[in-house]
């Protein structure tokens, strides 16, 4: 079971676990993905938010709908490899906004991660 978080729209959020999701490999290249009501079902929520977040990932360029056949993950291997790398980038900067929060700077914040290895 998922927990949505209070301080973000559950769209957004289905938006970025169904990236994770692509990241870590549970689709792949061309594969067809859950109807809006099969997810809607998995996750608990409803179909309407699911709609809202394929809107989001199609217009991104990561699922493409096919006419009567559903939502299918992209091929387009540009759009596929900048996946991961944007996740990290975000988890990076939310990682110094909140080192910063309690009083550190980012050199600081980068020589905790260094000395935590």
């Amino acid at each position: 079971m998922v927990e949505w978080r209070n301080d973000i729209a559950i769209y957004l959020q289905v938006v970025d676990l169904f990236k994770k999701e692509v990241i870590l490999g549970k689709y792949m290249p061309n594969d067809k993905i859950l109807s809006v009501r099969e997810y809607a079902l998995k996750l608990n929520v409803n179909p309407n938010t699911i709609v809202k977040a394929y809107d989001i990932l199609a217009q991104e360029g990561l699922i493409e709908p096919r006419s009567t056949n559903g939502y299918f993950i992209t091929e387009n291997k540009e759009i596929l490899s900048k996946l991961k790398p944007s996740f990290a980038t975000t988890y990076c900067r939310e990682f110094l906004e909140h080192m910063k929060s309690i009083g550190y700077s980012k050199a600081e914040a980068v020589l905790m991660l260094k000395e935590s290895e």
